[in-house]
Protein backbone atom coordinates (compact mmCIF):
# COMPACT_ATOMS: atom_id res chain seq x y z
CA UNK A 1 0.00 0.00 0.00
CA UNK A 2 1.24 3.48 -0.75
CA UNK A 3 2.05 6.21 1.76
CA UNK A 4 -1.10 8.19 1.08
CA UNK A 5 -1.52 11.31 3.28
CA UNK A 6 -4.64 11.64 5.35
CA UNK A 7 -7.05 14.30 4.05
CA UNK A 8 -6.63 17.59 5.91
CA UNK A 9 -9.80 18.98 7.45
CA UNK A 10 -10.38 22.64 6.56
CA UNK A 11 -9.60 25.05 9.38
CA UNK A 12 -12.76 26.75 10.57
CA UNK A 13 -12.19 30.48 11.02
CA UNK A 14 -12.25 31.46 14.70
CA UNK A 15 -14.82 34.07 15.76
CA UNK A 16 -13.58 37.58 16.43
CA UNK A 17 -14.81 39.90 19.16
CA UNK A 18 -16.38 43.18 18.15
CA UNK A 19 -13.85 44.81 20.49
CA UNK A 20 -10.99 43.49 18.34
CA UNK A 21 -12.23 45.10 15.13
CA UNK A 22 -10.01 48.14 14.68
CA UNK A 23 -11.67 50.11 11.84
CA UNK A 24 -13.99 52.15 14.06
CA UNK A 25 -14.97 55.70 14.89
CA UNK A 26 -16.82 57.04 17.91
CA UNK A 27 -20.17 58.72 17.30
CA UNK A 28 -21.53 59.13 20.85
CA UNK A 29 -20.30 59.16 24.43
CA UNK A 30 -22.42 57.71 27.19
CA UNK A 31 -22.95 58.12 30.92
CA UNK A 32 -20.97 56.23 33.51
CA UNK A 33 -23.29 53.67 35.12
CA UNK A 34 -24.21 54.35 38.73
CA UNK A 35 -26.44 51.36 39.54
CA UNK A 36 -26.03 51.51 43.31
CA UNK A 37 -27.70 54.92 43.26
CA UNK A 38 -30.59 53.67 41.12
CA UNK A 39 -31.53 50.44 42.91
CA UNK A 40 -34.09 50.83 45.66
CA UNK A 41 -33.83 47.83 48.03
CA UNK A 42 -37.09 45.94 48.37
CA UNK A 43 -36.29 45.34 52.03
CA UNK A 44 -33.56 46.44 54.41
CA UNK A 45 -30.41 44.39 53.99
CA UNK A 46 -31.12 43.14 50.46
CA UNK A 47 -27.82 42.27 48.76
CA UNK A 48 -27.72 43.58 45.15
CA UNK A 49 -24.48 41.78 44.19
CA UNK A 50 -26.16 39.18 41.96
CA UNK A 51 -27.89 41.95 39.98
CA UNK A 52 -24.88 44.25 39.61
CA UNK A 53 -22.37 41.69 38.32
CA UNK A 54 -23.28 42.15 34.64
CA UNK A 55 -23.80 45.92 34.56
CA UNK A 56 -21.76 47.11 31.54
CA UNK A 57 -18.68 49.24 32.33
CA UNK A 58 -19.21 48.90 36.09
CA UNK A 59 -15.87 48.63 37.83
CA UNK A 60 -13.85 49.43 34.69
CA UNK A 61 -12.04 52.55 33.53
CA UNK A 62 -13.41 52.11 30.00
CA UNK A 63 -15.52 55.20 29.17
CA UNK A 64 -18.80 54.19 27.50
CA UNK A 65 -18.81 55.02 23.80
CA UNK A 66 -20.87 54.10 20.76
CA UNK A 67 -18.81 53.31 17.67
CA UNK A 68 -19.36 52.72 13.99
CA UNK A 69 -17.31 49.66 13.02
CA UNK A 70 -16.52 49.18 9.35
CA UNK A 71 -15.68 45.78 7.88
CA UNK A 72 -14.37 46.29 4.33
CA UNK A 73 -15.74 43.54 2.08
CA UNK A 74 -17.34 41.92 5.11
CA UNK A 75 -20.32 39.59 4.95
CA UNK A 76 -23.76 39.72 6.54
CA UNK A 77 -26.03 36.70 6.82
CA UNK A 78 -29.82 36.77 6.94
CA UNK A 79 -31.91 33.66 7.60
CA UNK A 80 -33.95 32.01 10.38
CA UNK A 81 -31.79 31.84 13.49
CA UNK A 82 -28.81 33.57 11.86
CA UNK A 83 -30.16 37.05 11.13
CA UNK A 84 -27.55 39.80 11.19
CA UNK A 85 -24.44 37.66 11.71
CA UNK A 86 -21.49 39.72 10.50
CA UNK A 87 -18.30 38.12 9.17
CA UNK A 88 -14.96 39.63 8.25
CA UNK A 89 -13.58 39.48 4.72
CA UNK A 90 -11.77 36.30 5.81
CA UNK A 91 -15.03 34.72 6.96
CA UNK A 92 -14.51 35.11 10.73
CA UNK A 93 -17.90 35.59 12.45
CA UNK A 94 -18.19 38.58 14.76
CA UNK A 95 -18.99 36.84 18.03
CA UNK A 96 -21.41 39.38 19.51
CA UNK A 97 -23.63 39.44 16.41
CA UNK A 98 -23.84 35.64 16.57
CA UNK A 99 -24.34 35.29 20.34
CA UNK A 100 -27.97 34.21 20.00
CA UNK A 101 -27.59 32.19 16.80
CA UNK A 102 -29.73 29.09 16.64
CA UNK A 103 -27.15 26.98 14.88
CA UNK A 104 -23.53 27.14 13.72
CA UNK A 105 -22.42 30.71 12.99
CA UNK A 106 -19.45 29.72 10.84
CA UNK A 107 -19.68 29.65 7.05
CA UNK A 108 -17.74 27.33 4.75
CA UNK A 109 -15.32 28.67 2.16
CA UNK A 110 -17.56 27.31 -0.56
CA UNK A 111 -20.53 29.24 0.81
CA UNK A 112 -18.43 32.42 1.10
CA UNK A 113 -17.57 32.12 -2.61
CA UNK A 114 -21.31 31.97 -3.40
CA UNK A 115 -22.16 35.12 -1.45
CA UNK A 116 -24.13 37.81 -3.27
CA UNK A 117 -21.85 40.76 -4.09
CA UNK A 118 -23.32 44.20 -3.40
CA UNK A 119 -21.73 47.31 -4.91
CA UNK A 120 -22.73 49.66 -2.08
CA UNK A 121 -22.25 50.16 1.64
CA UNK A 122 -24.67 48.48 4.05
CA UNK A 123 -25.40 49.01 7.71
CA UNK A 124 -27.26 46.42 9.79
CA UNK A 125 -28.53 46.84 13.35
CA UNK A 126 -30.01 43.45 14.26
CA UNK A 127 -28.54 40.37 15.91
CA UNK A 128 -29.86 36.80 15.96
CA UNK A 129 -32.12 37.63 18.90
CA UNK A 130 -34.02 40.42 17.15
CA UNK A 131 -37.27 38.41 17.10
CA UNK A 132 -37.34 38.86 20.89
CA UNK A 133 -39.22 42.03 21.89
CA UNK A 134 -36.40 43.26 24.14
CA UNK A 135 -33.72 42.84 21.47
CA UNK A 136 -35.82 44.43 18.75
CA UNK A 137 -37.18 47.36 20.74
CA UNK A 138 -34.20 48.34 22.87
CA UNK A 139 -31.08 47.01 21.11
CA UNK A 140 -31.89 47.22 17.39
CA UNK A 141 -34.41 50.01 16.75
CA UNK A 142 -32.54 52.77 18.67
CA UNK A 143 -29.56 52.32 16.33
CA UNK A 144 -31.62 53.42 13.31
CA UNK A 145 -31.32 57.19 13.90
CA UNK A 146 -27.57 56.82 14.52
CA UNK A 147 -27.26 55.01 11.18
CA UNK A 148 -29.29 57.63 9.33
CA UNK A 149 -27.30 60.50 10.87
CA UNK A 150 -23.78 59.12 10.60
CA UNK A 151 -24.03 56.79 7.59
CA UNK A 152 -26.35 58.66 5.22
CA UNK A 153 -24.86 57.04 2.10
CA UNK A 154 -25.19 53.47 3.37
CA UNK A 155 -28.27 51.34 2.79
CA UNK A 156 -29.95 50.46 6.08
CA UNK A 157 -30.97 46.81 5.80
CA UNK A 158 -33.14 44.57 7.96
CA UNK A 159 -34.37 41.01 7.43
CA UNK A 160 -37.39 40.76 5.18
CA UNK A 161 -40.47 39.64 7.10
CA UNK A 162 -41.19 35.97 6.84
CA UNK A 163 -44.69 34.45 6.62
CA UNK A 164 -45.42 34.20 10.36
CA UNK A 165 -48.62 36.26 10.76
CA UNK A 166 -49.96 36.93 14.23
CA UNK A 167 -52.95 34.83 15.22
CA UNK A 168 -55.20 37.89 15.18
CA UNK A 169 -53.96 39.12 11.81
CA UNK A 170 -51.96 42.05 13.19
CA UNK A 171 -48.69 42.97 11.43
CA UNK A 172 -45.47 41.61 12.92
CA UNK A 173 -43.94 43.71 15.71
CA UNK A 174 -41.10 44.88 13.45
CA UNK A 175 -43.64 46.24 10.96
CA UNK A 176 -45.54 47.98 13.75
CA UNK A 177 -42.39 49.65 15.07
CA UNK A 178 -41.27 50.74 11.61
CA UNK A 179 -44.73 52.24 11.05
CA UNK A 180 -44.14 54.41 14.15
CA UNK A 181 -40.66 55.45 12.97
CA UNK A 182 -40.94 58.66 10.87
CA UNK A 183 -38.26 57.30 8.53
CA UNK A 184 -39.34 53.67 8.67
CA UNK A 185 -40.14 53.65 4.98
CA UNK A 186 -36.45 54.16 4.16
CA UNK A 187 -35.47 50.82 5.68
CA UNK A 188 -34.65 48.17 3.09
CA UNK A 189 -35.94 44.63 3.73
CA UNK A 190 -33.48 42.01 2.52
CA UNK A 191 -34.33 38.43 1.57
CA UNK A 192 -32.56 35.53 3.27
CA UNK A 193 -29.04 34.91 2.03
CA UNK A 194 -25.34 35.68 2.51
CA UNK A 195 -24.29 39.11 1.21
CA UNK A 196 -20.95 40.82 0.68
CA UNK A 197 -21.38 44.60 0.47
CA UNK A 198 -18.57 46.99 -0.43
CA UNK A 199 -18.36 47.96 3.24
CA UNK A 200 -20.37 46.48 6.07
CA UNK A 201 -21.02 48.84 9.00
CA UNK A 202 -22.03 47.89 12.54
CA UNK A 203 -23.11 50.23 15.33
CA UNK A 204 -21.95 48.85 18.66
CA UNK A 205 -20.96 50.03 22.15
CA UNK A 206 -17.28 49.68 23.03
CA UNK A 207 -18.23 46.84 25.33
CA UNK A 208 -19.19 43.21 24.78
CA UNK A 209 -22.62 43.80 26.37
CA UNK A 210 -24.97 45.23 23.77
CA UNK A 211 -27.05 46.71 26.63
CA UNK A 212 -24.29 49.32 27.10
CA UNK A 213 -26.32 51.11 24.40
CA UNK A 214 -28.65 52.12 27.25
CA UNK A 215 -25.94 54.34 28.74
CA UNK A 216 -26.55 56.79 25.88
CA UNK A 217 -29.23 59.46 26.18
CA UNK A 218 -29.83 59.43 22.42
CA UNK A 219 -31.24 55.92 22.79
CA UNK A 220 -34.06 57.21 24.97
CA UNK A 221 -34.73 60.13 22.64
CA UNK A 222 -35.64 57.53 20.02
CA UNK A 223 -38.17 55.93 22.36
CA UNK A 224 -39.75 59.39 22.75
CA UNK A 225 -40.04 59.58 18.96
CA UNK A 226 -41.93 56.28 18.86
CA UNK A 227 -44.16 57.35 21.76
CA UNK A 228 -45.10 60.61 20.04
CA UNK A 229 -46.01 58.70 16.88
CA UNK A 230 -48.24 56.40 18.95
CA UNK A 231 -50.06 59.37 20.52
CA UNK A 232 -48.86 58.12 23.89
CA UNK A 233 -51.03 60.36 26.05
CA UNK A 234 -52.59 58.02 28.64
CA UNK A 235 -56.10 57.00 27.75
CA UNK A 236 -58.83 57.90 30.22
CA UNK A 237 -59.75 55.08 32.49
CA UNK A 238 -56.69 52.99 31.58
CA UNK A 239 -55.09 50.98 34.39
CA UNK A 240 -52.34 52.79 36.25
CA UNK A 241 -51.16 49.84 38.34
CA UNK A 242 -50.35 46.91 36.10
CA UNK A 243 -49.01 43.38 36.47
CA UNK A 244 -47.61 41.86 33.28
CA UNK A 245 -49.09 38.39 33.09
CA UNK A 246 -47.33 36.02 30.73
CA UNK A 247 -49.35 33.41 28.86
CA UNK A 248 -46.87 30.65 29.63
CA UNK A 249 -44.75 31.79 32.57
CA UNK A 250 -42.31 29.18 33.86
CA UNK A 251 -40.56 31.70 36.11
CA UNK A 252 -43.09 31.79 38.94
CA UNK A 253 -43.78 28.16 39.67
CA UNK A 254 -43.97 28.28 43.47
CA UNK A 255 -47.72 28.08 44.28
CA UNK A 256 -47.17 29.78 47.64
CA UNK A 257 -45.43 32.73 45.97
CA UNK A 258 -48.19 32.96 43.36
CA UNK A 259 -50.88 33.05 46.07
CA UNK A 260 -49.01 35.73 48.04
CA UNK A 261 -48.43 37.75 44.88
CA UNK A 262 -52.08 37.52 43.79
CA UNK A 263 -53.22 38.65 47.24
CA UNK A 264 -50.89 41.66 47.23
CA UNK A 265 -51.79 42.64 43.67
CA UNK A 266 -55.49 42.59 44.54
CA UNK A 267 -54.96 44.49 47.80
CA UNK A 268 -53.17 47.30 45.97
CA UNK A 269 -55.50 47.53 42.98
CA UNK A 270 -53.27 46.10 40.26
CA UNK A 271 -54.77 44.98 36.97
CA UNK A 272 -53.33 41.95 35.19
CA UNK A 273 -52.42 42.65 31.57
CA UNK A 274 -51.38 40.28 28.78
CA UNK A 275 -49.27 42.28 26.34
CA UNK A 276 -49.81 39.65 23.64
CA UNK A 277 -53.34 41.03 23.33
CA UNK A 278 -52.19 44.58 22.55
CA UNK A 279 -50.59 46.04 19.47
CA UNK A 280 -47.43 48.13 19.86
CA UNK A 281 -49.23 51.46 20.02
CA UNK A 282 -51.52 50.06 22.71
CA UNK A 283 -48.54 48.86 24.74
CA UNK A 284 -46.92 52.28 24.49
CA UNK A 285 -50.08 54.01 25.70
CA UNK A 286 -50.49 51.51 28.53
CA UNK A 287 -47.01 52.15 29.93
CA UNK A 288 -47.19 55.89 29.31
CA UNK A 289 -50.21 56.04 31.63
CA UNK A 290 -48.94 53.62 34.27
CA UNK A 291 -47.72 54.63 37.72
CA UNK A 292 -46.69 51.15 38.95
CA UNK A 293 -45.66 47.98 37.15
CA UNK A 294 -44.87 44.55 38.57
CA UNK A 295 -43.57 41.76 36.32
CA UNK A 296 -41.42 38.67 36.20
CA UNK A 297 -38.21 39.15 34.23
CA UNK A 298 -39.22 39.04 30.57
CA UNK A 299 -39.17 40.95 27.31
CA UNK A 300 -42.50 42.69 27.95
CA UNK A 301 -40.89 44.72 30.71
CA UNK A 302 -38.92 46.53 27.98
CA UNK A 303 -41.92 48.82 27.59
CA UNK A 304 -40.93 50.74 30.72
CA UNK A 305 -38.94 52.88 28.27
CA UNK A 306 -42.30 54.51 27.43
CA UNK A 307 -43.15 55.18 31.08
CA UNK A 308 -42.70 58.54 32.72
CA UNK A 309 -40.31 59.36 35.55
CA UNK A 310 -43.13 58.72 38.02
CA UNK A 311 -43.31 55.03 37.05
CA UNK A 312 -42.31 52.66 39.87
CA UNK A 313 -41.04 49.22 38.82
CA UNK A 314 -40.82 45.93 40.74
CA UNK A 315 -39.09 43.15 38.78
CA UNK A 316 -39.32 39.54 39.95
CA UNK A 317 -35.92 38.40 38.75
CA UNK A 318 -34.41 34.94 38.48
CA UNK A 319 -30.95 33.41 37.97
CA UNK A 320 -31.70 32.01 34.52
CA UNK A 321 -28.21 30.67 33.79
CA UNK A 322 -27.39 29.09 37.14
CA UNK A 323 -24.26 31.22 37.47
CA UNK A 324 -25.28 33.21 40.52
CA UNK A 325 -26.13 36.35 38.52
CA UNK A 326 -29.31 38.22 37.67
CA UNK A 327 -29.80 40.14 34.46
CA UNK A 328 -29.68 43.92 35.03
CA UNK A 329 -31.14 44.98 31.69
CA UNK A 330 -34.35 46.48 33.08
CA UNK A 331 -32.39 48.21 35.84
CA UNK A 332 -30.47 50.01 33.06
CA UNK A 333 -33.69 50.96 31.27
CA UNK A 334 -35.27 52.30 34.46
CA UNK A 335 -32.08 54.21 35.23
CA UNK A 336 -32.11 55.76 31.77
CA UNK A 337 -35.67 56.93 32.36
CA UNK A 338 -35.02 58.08 35.94
CA UNK A 339 -37.62 55.66 37.30
CA UNK A 340 -37.89 54.01 40.71
CA UNK A 341 -36.59 50.42 40.36
CA UNK A 342 -36.80 47.48 42.77
CA UNK A 343 -36.34 43.76 42.34
CA UNK A 344 -36.72 40.47 44.16
CA UNK A 345 -34.47 37.47 43.53
CA UNK A 346 -36.62 34.37 43.13
CA UNK A 347 -33.48 32.22 43.09
CA UNK A 348 -32.60 33.46 46.61
CA UNK A 349 -36.06 32.69 48.06
CA UNK A 350 -37.02 36.37 48.08
CA UNK A 351 -40.57 35.62 46.91
CA UNK A 352 -41.61 34.48 50.38
CA UNK A 353 -44.76 36.04 51.78
CA UNK A 354 -42.94 38.48 54.07
CA UNK A 355 -40.33 39.71 51.59
CA UNK A 356 -43.00 40.12 48.90
CA UNK A 357 -45.02 42.17 51.35
CA UNK A 358 -42.01 44.31 52.25
CA UNK A 359 -41.31 44.89 48.55
CA UNK A 360 -44.89 46.07 47.98
CA UNK A 361 -44.55 48.32 51.05
CA UNK A 362 -41.56 50.01 49.44
CA UNK A 363 -43.17 50.12 46.00
CA UNK A 364 -46.48 51.59 47.18
CA UNK A 365 -45.15 53.75 50.02
CA UNK A 366 -47.03 51.81 52.71
CA UNK A 367 -45.74 50.25 55.93
CA UNK A 368 -48.09 47.42 56.78
CA UNK A 369 -45.62 44.58 56.32
CA UNK A 370 -42.79 46.55 57.86
CA UNK A 371 -44.96 46.93 60.98
CA UNK A 372 -45.66 43.19 60.83
CA UNK A 373 -41.92 42.51 60.68
CA UNK A 374 -41.31 44.74 63.70
CA UNK A 375 -44.01 42.85 65.61
CA UNK A 376 -42.43 39.52 64.65
CA UNK A 377 -39.06 40.72 65.86
CA UNK A 378 -40.53 42.02 69.11
CA UNK A 379 -42.34 38.73 69.57
CA UNK A 380 -39.10 36.80 69.01
CA UNK A 381 -37.25 39.01 71.46
CA UNK A 382 -40.01 38.57 74.05
CA UNK A 383 -40.00 34.79 73.60
CA UNK A 384 -36.22 34.67 74.06
CA UNK A 385 -36.47 36.77 77.22
CA UNK A 386 -39.21 34.53 78.59
CA UNK A 387 -37.15 31.45 77.77
CA UNK A 388 -34.16 32.83 79.66
CA UNK A 389 -36.34 33.87 82.64
CA UNK A 390 -38.01 30.43 82.75
CA UNK A 391 -34.60 28.77 82.57
CA UNK A 392 -33.33 30.78 85.54
CA UNK A 393 -36.38 29.89 87.66
CA UNK A 394 -35.89 26.19 86.95
CA UNK A 395 -32.24 26.50 87.92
Amino acid sequence: MGDRADPVSPVRPAPISVMDLTDRRTIARGREPDPERVIQPSFNGQDPTALLKQVPHRGTTLPPRLDIITIPRGYVWFGPGVDGIALTAEGRPVAETAMFARGDATVSEARLREAIDVAEDWVTVVDCGWDNHYHLLTLAMPKLPFARRHLPEAALVLPARRPTPAADGRPAMLDQLLALDPDGGRIRPVADGLYRPRNLHLIWPNHSQAAALHLHDETFAYFDTLAQAASAAPARGGPQRIFIERVRDTRLLDPYAIRSLDRLLAAHGFEKVRLEQLDMAGQIRLFAGATHVVAAHGAGLSNIVFGSRRLRVLELNLDLDGGGTLRPWFLLLAAGRGQHYQYLNASACELADLTLGLAFDRLMGTGRHAARLRLLRLRGRFERMMSRWTGRRRA
